[in-house]
């Protein structure tokens, strides 16, 4: 497991980045179901008893196994409660918050955590934080429980409509676009050449698809 220093710095490194996406001016509504719930946490035993608990409950449950799963479940339905656990391989749970607060800021959020830290990256905090204790498990109920009262039915997101990032090839071709999903830098190539070219590019992380615009090369 790495350290919060280490997990802080990776946030820093990664996100939040601008998108390849312009805004029209008007909002799209997404429902949320009121029982929905994503689990975030790469422990599978923990995933399976919080689950258990919570649907005992009357709640819907989605598991994700690290920051970057939760992101491709994000794709599929918005949640109204997010609980999510801080230190996780490929996307510790401080980066995914902040990929939630700027994609979904709606959404309510549980950290799961040994401690609550004195220090966290911009634009991570959760609505609460949560001791990762068994015995406490009927409190965290709670806690899932009121802040799904207190989370909006819907969620309204500027509707986005998705422009080509406009790329300049490297060495070999190479260029780097920013994922309009997960919010990280990744690295594509094209053999295109002298030529403008447009095209989809899938983000080496989280798997979206992402466009881009090469410009030519003899443009001024």
């Amino acid at each position: 497991m790495r350290g919060r220093q280490d997990e802080e710095a990776s946030f820093r490194a990664f996100g939040p980045r601008s998108s390849g996406t312009v805004l029209n001016g008007e909002n799209v509504t997404h429902d949320v179901s009121a029982d929905s719930v994503l689990l975030v946490d790469d422990d599978p035993s923990l995933r399976s008893l919080l689950s258990w608990r919570l649907g005992k409950a009357g709640f819907k449950v989605r598991q994700a196994e690290d920051g970057i799963d939760g992101v491709v479940k994000l794709r599929d339905e918005p949640p109204k409660v997010i609980i999510c656990d801080l230190q996780m391989p490929r996307m510790s749970g401080f980066e995914f918050i902040g990929v939630v607060r700027r994609r979904f800021p709606t959404i309510r959020v549980i950290a799961l955590s040994g401690s609550i830290p004195s220090e966290l990256p911009a634009g991570t905090k959760p609505d609460r934080w949560f001791e990762k204790r068994v015995e406490r498990l009927p409190e965290l109920v709670r806690i899932v429980n009121e802040l799904a009262r207190t989370a909006p039915d819907h969620i309204d997101l500027p509707q986005e409509v998705p422009t080509p990032m406009r790329v300049r090839p490297g060495f070999g071709g190479y260029f780097m676009l920013a994922c309009t999903e997960c919010l990280r830098m990744f690295m594509s190539r094209s053999t295109s050449g002298k030529e403008a070219v447009e095209g989809n590019a899938v983000c080496t992380h989280c798997e979206a698809c992402v466009p881009f615009l090469i410009e030519s090369s003899e443009t001024t």
